[in-house]
């Protein structure tokens, strides 16, 4: 089961000294990596998947004493590299990985199935960037931030106010939630599944109910809900977005119009399910409770106000002094989207046209009216204008999905198989991959990767260049997610 639809998913269990030269040639036609990860078992085993459109490759090999650095060839492998080194205790043949999560050692490794003493470990402190010289300050920023947004060290290498050099470090919300998914597949984690990151509730337990469905399908009219309520995600995240960069930007009108916007589709959400952000509304086997007509018809008028709206924001945004901000700051330039595999808005605004609604085609998408809003700059501004494009085309979908919603059921017992499961989606940050491991009943492994782990190093190309007081402003417009990012 992948994505909610069955498809192909091509395997390749291969020997080591296969791995650089298939890996290699799954790049070299336009395969892009999508996610890396070790599996625990008698042999210990790393998968690799690499997605072109609806197609999946999946290269399993068995590492032995040390791997084969597939980032030889796929730059993209790096940052999984560096995560299977901290959590799964892989070795590479190429020496020793920088942590990039968990930050800690000891004797033993998170993702073990044996415990370990969790005492001995220490947290390795972070290192200086690779910048030097007698002109060059580093800044360091966090990972206690003004406001309320979440802990993040920021370590920028400066020559004055250009910034050549930033180096972000993560990993001080780590919960290990993977490992706490490791239960019977018959039990319902949809509740711990949403918090991996709160704002893409939906999205997240969509990935979850995939796999945990694959062995039935569900009601017609919760896919209609669900894609609605994903949508409705994906609009309140938008709008936030486009408001906090008018925000960066000192421009306060628009952005108390942008939260005026947001804060009634929040209040439209608690209408429909309960809660702000959606919280405990998709489950698997299809979605906890209806939602009646009178309030889908309700929402339908509801979006065609929201829509002016937007319009009149978009409007505001043509000022000379808010473009002057935003254009040509922060680009990631799309030969680095591509090369980093860098997903969702931000590899959108790069001119990298991946959407995995469109490629995918799961639940209703490949039946509704749709097309992937891209732009080519890379810039905050090309940012900002692929958010307002996906506002508009999530209220067509809501649209679509409320005129052909039809009577019946919302809900059956879900039945999930034994064996290897990958799911994908589109979350407002981008494409969503939930891997699951499968054994008598019970998982044996789960793998989470969130759009905001490979877009994170978007923000290392995307900054130097710019000037130190633009840094806030560049990555409000990427909007990434810490705690979806450290699981």
């Amino acid at each position: 089961m992948h994505g909610g639809v069955a498809v192909s998913i091509t395997e390749l269990p291969l020997g080591r000294n296969e791995v650089l030269a298939q890996s290699r040639d799954l790049y070299s036609k336009g395969y892009r990596l999508v996610t890396m990860f070790a599996v625990e078992g008698d042999s210990r085993t790393i998968e690799a998947l690499f997605r072109k459109g609806s197609e999946i490759v999946r290269i399993r090999y068995i590492p032995g004493n040390l791997a084969v650095p597939i980032s030889k060839h796929v730059p993209a492998a790096m940052p999984f590299e560096r995560l299977m080194f901290e959590m799964s205790g892989i070795r590479f043949e190429d020496g020793p990985r920088d942590p990039i999560i968990y930050r800690r050692i000891g004797d033993g490794y998170p993702l073990q199935k044996t415990p370990y003493d969790r005492s001995t470990e220490a947290r390795i402190p972070l290192r200086s960037n690779h910048t030097v010289g007698d002109d060059v300050f580093e800044i360091p920023v966090g990972p206690v931030h003004a406001g309320i947004i979440e802990p993040g060290h920021f370590r920028f290498s400066v020559a004055g106010e250009p910034v050549i050099e930033l180096n972000p470090s993560l990993g001080y919300t780590h919960r290990g939630i993977e490992k706490l998914l490791e239960t019977p597949a018959s039990q319902d984690n949809s509740c711990l599944v949403e918090r991996i990151s709160g704002d893409t509730c939906v999205a997240n337990c969509l990935a979850y109910s995939h796999i945990m469905e694959s062995g039935c399908e569900i009601p017609e009219r919760a896919e209609h809900i669900r894609t609605v309520l994903a949508e409705m995600e994906r609009l309140y995240n938008h709008i936030g977005s486009v408001s906090g960069v008018c925000t960066d930007t000192a421009f306060n009108v628009p952005s108390a119009v942008g939260g005026g916007i947001q804060e009634k589709v929040f209040r439209m959400n608690v209408g429909l399910t309960g809660h702000r952000q959606l919280m405990n509304s998709v489950v698997p086997g299809g979605v906890r409770r209806d939602i009646p007509d009178s309030k889908l018809k309700e929402l339908d008028d509801f979006l065609i106000s929201i829509k002016f709206e937007v319009e009149d924001l978009a409007s505001m945004l043509d000022s000379p002094a808010l473009l002057d901000r935003l254009d040509g700051t922060g680009i990631l330039r799309k030969e680095k989207a591509e090369e980093i595999a860098a997903v969702g808005p931000i590899a959108r605004a790069s001119g990298v046209a991946n959407d995995a609604r469109k490629d995918m085609g799961y639940g209703l998408y490949d039946r509704l009216g749709m097309k992937v809003v891209t732009s080519d700059r890379g810039d905050v501004h090309s940012r900002t204008l692929v958010r307002l494009g996906e506002i508009t085309e999530s209220l067509s979908l809501i649209h679509q999905c409320i005129q052909s919603m039809e009577p019946g059921e919302t809900r059956i017992r879900p039945v999930a198989e034994d064996g290897s499961h990958v799911s994908v989606v589109e979350a407002p940050r981008g494409e969503l991959i939930h891997c699951a491991e499968i054994r008598d009943g019970r998982v044996w492994r789960y793998h989470v990767r969130d759009p905001s782990f490979v877009n994170w190093f978007g923000m290392c190309h995307a900054v130097p260049g710019n000037v130190v007081p633009d840094f806030p402003l560049i990555n409000k417009s990427f909007g990434l997610s810490y705690s979806g990012n450290d699981l």
